[in-house]
């Protein structure tokens, strides 16, 4: 009996170590922030950062378990009490009590300041340590309708709609959708058959028809609709980009129509639809032919930026769960975390999850630094490779970093209401297919390298810094100094061979080594990866390497 009591105390010491603020927990964002954002900036936003990582780790991580019950998932309403039509969406009050947290840290004010592209992407990180959560995704769709809206929206959406978008306050403000996908296309949104036609006598408002077939946040108040007006030519050339309430002035339905919510894999808590548009009233955003331009350089490369950040944002989760609890967790008389393959794990996650955090907020600033000059970021070659490459690279490592935690955690990694990890591994597939599986992400950058070379500037990037790259001196290993052999760690760019080359991470017997974390990515990843973590400082490995194996799990806190 007392070994089992042993063992219970063991997982609550696991449950007391949990960072309390996942801001302060996390050092090597607050490294990132410090390179990328002005100092100015980022002191006046450090107190949100804070309440941030404070709100995510306490009442929104507890709020996550409950929303995601069964029991307690969204449903829709379509009946009024007196049979009137209102296909309303009708949520948990936990919802709005997150929502509420979400909202007040200023996540989508920022916006409203040019340059602070970085300060969001970081709130929303913290948030996203527990996954959809389940704000991320109306978070990410009112993003890119805002800067929809600021890049190419009239005067009226500027004047009676912006600020409600922007608004901090979550009773009060307004949020976004994007409805682009349909049952017949897809990916392929030349295949869109929603018909959008004029109303006489108004310019720029028109009636939409027709049905989409997974429409996430379909409780939002303002919708961004792709549609082909009638008459335009035949794919996405005659796509245009629209903006639709849900509901008209009077608060009666806008012609939209819930045909049901999905039962999605992961996500749960987000309501995702099947609708129909009956004439629904729209107003065009942009010109006409500028409608795919728009949709993809700024509100389907928002989302999937939102995408890289949410799922980077899960690799740390999973990487705070399975540290503590290997550190914490004793079998066959020794913790968990002293046995190599576990740390080998760990630190394989750590590394993921560390690029992945960098590879964000370097497209984040990149889009920071366009902004500021003036210059549209959808047309910049460097910002549009990095951001599909960011929702690749990220969305595929957390798969394998979830995996990892759970396997370290064992059968309680399984276990639903023991851990979030079972929420966030049903998750990373949603992640992975929304705004473009894999396939199309690299179809589309390999189009613009063959045809424009996009590519370049990011390989450009990625080769400066590599080059300009410094490992730290170390001790050479006890083993090297009684051999009294040079210590070289083969591989590096300064004064080593190509990591390709002959001698490169040979063992001895000529058998080549591949480190775990260079093992998935593609071809691209790495050029990526050099891009995002170059600017950082190299973390520097801290503890002994033998009985405290902090230093090579915890390098990049």
């Amino acid at each position: 009996m007392e070994r089992h009591e042993h063992g219970r105390s063991l997982l609550g010491a696991w449950e007391a170590a949990k960072p309390a603020n996942f801001y302060d927990d996390d050092r090597y964002l607050q490294r990132l922030l410090a390179r990328h954002v002005a100092g100015d900036r980022l002191a006046r936003a450090l107190p949100s950062l804070r309440q941030a990582g404070a709100d995510s780790a306490g009442p929104v991580s507890r709020a996550a378990f409950t929303l995601d019950r069964p029991e307690h998932l969204p449903r829709v309403e379509p009946w009024s009490r007196v049979g009137e039509r209102t296909d309303e969406v009708v949520v948990h009050p936990v919802h709005h009590e997150v929502g509420r947290l979400v909202w007040r840290s200023g996540i989508l004010a920022a916006l409203g300041e040019p340059g602070s592209v970085s300060v969001h992407a970081a709130l929303t990180y913290l948030f996203g340590l527990n996954g959809e959560a389940p704000h991320l995704c109306s978070v990410a769709c009112t993003a890119g309708l805002v800067k929809a809206i600021q890049r190419a929206g009239s005067d009226f959406m500027r004047r009676e709609w912006l600020p409600r978008l922007l608004d901090a306050d979550y009773d009060r403000r307004w949020h976004g959708a994007q409805f682009v996908t349909e049952i017949q296309g897809g990916s392929d949104v030349g295949a869109n058959a929603c018909v959008a036609r004029p109303v006489a006598g108004r310019p720029g408002l028109w009636r939409l028809s027709g049905e989409k077939w997974f429409c996430s946040n379909v409780a939002a108040d303002l919708y961004a609709v792709s549609a082909r007006p009638e008459g335009a030519r035949d794919g996405t050339a005659g796509v245009a980009l629209f903006v639709v309430p849900r509901r008209l002035e009077d608060g009666r339905s806008n012609g939209v129509l819930i045909r049901r919510l999905k039962n999605k894999l992961g996500t749960r808590t987000l309501p995702t639809a099947e609708l129909d548009f009956a004439d629904a009233l729209a107003w065009q955003l942009g010109e006409l032919d500028e409608g795919f331009r728009l949709l993809i350089g700024i509100v389907i490369n928002t989302s999937r930026l939102h995408v890289a950040i949410g799922t980077s944002a899960m690799m740390r989760r999973a990487w705070v769960e399975a540290w503590h609890y290997a550190r914490l967790r004793e079998a066959f008389g020794r913790r968990l975390v002293e046995f190599p393959a576990v740390r080998a794990q760990l630190a394989e996650m750590r590394a993921l999850g560390a690029a992945g955090l960098a590879l964000t907020l370097f497209a984040a600033a990149a889009e920071d630094r366009l902004l500021l000059a003036g210059a549209p970021p959808e047309d910049d070659p460097l910002f549009r490779t990095a951001v599909n490459l960011a929702k690749f690279t990220c969305s595929t490592d957390a798969g394998l970093v979830v995996h990892h935690a759970i396997e370290i955690l064992g059968g309680n990694g399984t276990i639903e209401d023991f851990s979030p990890l079972p929420r966030l591994w049903r998750e990373v597939p949603v992640q992975e297919s929304w705004e473009g599986p894999h396939n199309t992400l690299v179809a589309q950058v390999l189009r613009d390298g063959l045809r424009a070379k996009l590519h370049d500037p990011l390989l450009a990037r990625a080769q400066d810094l590599l080059l300009g790259a410094r490992e730290p001196r170390r001790p050479a290993p006890a083993r090297a100094r009684r051999r009294g052999a040079p210590h070289a760690r083969p591989g590096h760019a300064h004064g080593a061979p190509h990591p390709g080359g002959a001698a490169a991470g040979r063992r001895p017997g000529g058998r080549r080594h591949v480190p775990l974390a260079r093992r998935r990515g593609g071809p691209g990843a790495p050029a990526l990866r050099a891009a995002g973590l170059g600017p950082a400082r190299r973390p520097r490995l801290r503890g002994p390497d033998r009985g405290d194996p902090r230093g090579l799990t915890r390098a990049a806190t």
